[in-house]
């Protein structure tokens, strides 16, 4: 039956993975991907604040 983790167990599951696949990833690469994910995150920032002014 529901024991009420779904969401611990989600999340450890996610951190599992996050962990495995940074181990696989060189420091450029890993850099490389921060940069890339900076990117988007800024664009969906700024897409967010148009027509604010």
């Amino acid at each position: 039956m529901y024991n009420g983790t779904l969401i611990d167990d989600l999340i450890s599951t996610v951190e599992r993975a996050e962990k495995c696949a940074q181990k696989l990833l060189s420091p450029e690469e890993k850099l490389a991907h921060f940069y890339r994910m900076a990117q988007i995150e800024l664009s969906h920032f700024e897409s967010g604040l148009a027509g604010v002014s």
